[in-house]
């Protein structure tokens, strides 16, 4: 029986759009394609997102990478909350779900940083039963030990858990540790995955469902 939800955060619950952004900021294409590479296609945000590391030490791994453009680094840094906003369909989806009575939780690769500068855009933490951030954790998706970890935070069975993520890598590590999944691409389609999974919720082929 399904009784949890998990979610990813970013490009399912939030937008997150690093491409929409340095076009935004009115950078040239040269400008964008440094600042995607140097700043949010790096190494380093990755290590962010794993954390723990300081901002000081996380904006001069950025300039490292193109120390030749250091002003427009850290101009694109210092806004880089503008990447993140909420998706108008979120707080009914997520209420909707925890008055039907099924506990919600997030499962998400996120910096430390970036968080403390976005999470005014995540309205749904407060109806969450559970958070887990990767860079609390020190563990990232898609390795089986943060499914874990959230599964023994909570005490959650992955049996009875779905998880809806925009990454195809993730929704099948998830699978493989026993949880159902569905891989996001769109809100109205994710919408019917999901309450499909649930009518099926109980049917020996409602895993197979779920296969992507």
């Amino acid at each position: 029986m399904i009784k949890n939800i998990i979610f990813d955060v970013g490009k399912v619950l939030v937008e997150y759009d690093p491409y929409t952004y340095v076009k935004k900021r009115g950078y040239s294409k040269e400008e964008q394609e440094t600042v995607l590479n140097a700043v949010f296609c790096s190494a380093m945000w990755l290590r962010a997102d794993r954390g723990p590391i300081g901002t000081k030490e996380l904006i001069e791994g950025f300039v490292a990478n193109a120390p030749e453009h250091e002003e427009l680094i850290r101009d694109a840094y210092g806004h880089a909350e503008e990447t993140v906003w909420e998706m108008p369909y979120t707080m009914e989806w997520v209420k909707d779900l925890k008055k039907r009575g099924y506990r919600l939780y997030v499962l998400s690769n996120y910096g430390k940083d970036l968080f403390e500068r976005t999470k005014e855009h995540m309205p749904f933490l407060p109806f969450m039963d559970g958070v887990v951030f990767s860079h609390e954790c020190h563990l990232m998706k898609p390795e089986w030990e943060i499914y874990k970890h959230l599964c023994d935070t909570y005490s959650l069975l992955p049996s009875e858990s779905v998880f809806i993520d925009d990454n195809a890598e993730n929704i099948e590590a998830a699978r493989r540790f026993g949880i159902h999944g569905i891989q996001f691409m769109g809100y109205e389609d994710a919408k019917r995955r999901l309450e499909t999974l649930l009518e099926l919720d109980g049917r020996d082929d409602s895993m197979a469902y779920c296969a992507e």
